[in-house]
């Protein structure tokens, strides 16, 4: 049966009518997909013809949260600050053609379902309707209840249907990304270790040699090079996490050398401080405070009576060159890597009193900060540069 909706007793009809079975035109699965026990979707009505709105309203009001409106201006706010799920529209109203008003609605809007229903339509409106309103549906009036119903369960179900996959397709790519980060943290958590274990196990047979030649060293001597190697392998077996933050260099530098002048005094070194005021690197400021430790007293250490130390720090590739130079016995080249390995140095070749792990310890606080340590120098007898760079 069809029901012409510009005849007023259909409203009569409608309203006194019994709740349909599973013999009616209804069909029973009409509710599907809640969302939730009480929670009904939304539908929106929008017809110039006021007695169309009532009847369509009495008709849907049982199953759904119908707003009509007679003027499709107030449409586009309406949808704009309430959760809409369909929206019923003629196509031919004074004000506006459906087909454009659906148009505004689909640009913010997409996953709305639209569908048209219109009594005066041809060819060229159901195309525009198509085309420019993106519309689920076209029907004509006078229309089959139950084709109308079967239209607006359907259109909801495409609603959901987009909604549900444009929620997986974000939980998917949230997954993906936060999978992938997982990933490379793990990644790189693995290739720290194994490089820890590849540094411990080569160092095996170094270590043995290096504590035979120690063997036979004054007990207190012994004692500093057991806290001395504590914290070398606490180090070199943490995950270190350093507390990154901007650490001015020049006053870095002054509370060095204030704690370093009677070291300076003892050998007549003189420092050249070319730090400029206000350069500031990103660091741990612990960290960064040990690594300078042990290269300049690396270079006080190896610096002549009289001679001098330049400290200097320089933007190179939007990264901090600091430069720590000395004038004295310089390092062989074949030293210049050997020198950041632990137990590996001949003790002649170590400070003085020395075990040679200063600098390997200053190696692994530069890798937890993400920089790089290394010296150069043109020979023996000319001197020394280290530079950190970070």
């Amino acid at each position: 049966m069809c029901i012409d909706l510009n005849r007023v007793n259909f409203l009569r009809r409608v309203a006194i009518s019994p709740p349909l079975t599973r013999r009616g035109k209804i069909p029973m699965n009409l509710e599907i997909m809640p969302r939730d026990n009480k929670e009904k979707y939304t539908v929106v009505i929008v017809d110039d013809e006021r007695p169309i709105l009532i009847e369509l309203k009495i008709l849907l009001n049982r199953r759904y949260n119908v707003y009509t409106f007679e003027n499709p201006e107030e449409v586009e706010d309406f949808v704009d600050n309430n959760q809409v799920d369909l929206i019923i529209c003629d196509e031919l109203m004074p004000e506006m053609r459906g087909s454009v008003l659906l148009s505004r609605v689909h640009k913010k809007h997409p996953d709305v379902c639209k569908v048209v229903l219109s009594g005066q339509a041809e060819k060229n409106d159901i195309i525009r309707a198509i085309n420019e309103g993106h519309i689920f549906n076209f029907l004509f009036k006078p229309v089959n209840q139950q084709q109308l119903l079967n239209v607006i369960e359907k259109g909801i179900e495409n609603r959901v249907l987009k909604l549900t996959l444009k929620r997986q397709n974000v939980e998917l790519k949230n997954y993906s990304e936060n999978l992938e980060k997982m990933v490379q943290e793990r990644t790189a958590q693995l290739l720290k270790a194994h490089e820890r274990v590849k540094q411990l196990d080569g160092n095996k047979m170094s270590f043995l040699i290096y504590l035979t030649n120690e063997i036979n060293s004054p007990l207190d001597r012994i004692q500093k090079l057991a806290e001395t190697m504590l914290t070398y392998f606490g180090l070199a077996g943490s995950n270190l996490k350093p507390d990154m933050r901007p650490v001015p260099l020049q006053e870095t530098f002054s509370g060095l050398l204030a704690n370093r002048k009677d070291a300076l005094a003892a050998r007549s070194v003189t420092v050249d401080d070319r730090v400029s005021p206000g350069v500031t690197v990103k660091a741990d400021p612990e960290y960064l405070d040990r690594v300078l430790v042990a290269v300049f007293d690396n270079a006080i250490s190896f610096s002549n009576p009289g001679g001098k130390i330049v400290l200097d720090a320089v933007s190179h590739n939007g990264k901090t060159r600091i430069s720590v130079s000395d004038s004295g016995k310089g390092i062989e080249p074949e030293d210049l890597e050997n020198i950041f390995k632990a137990f590996v140095l001949e003790p002649e070749k170590r400070r003085p009193a020395g075990f040679g792990l200063n600098l390997p310890l200053a190696g692994i606080l530069v890798n937890a900060l993400g920089g790089k340590l290394w010296a150069e120098s043109p020979g023996p007898g000319k001197g020394a540069t280290f530079y950190l760079e970070l």
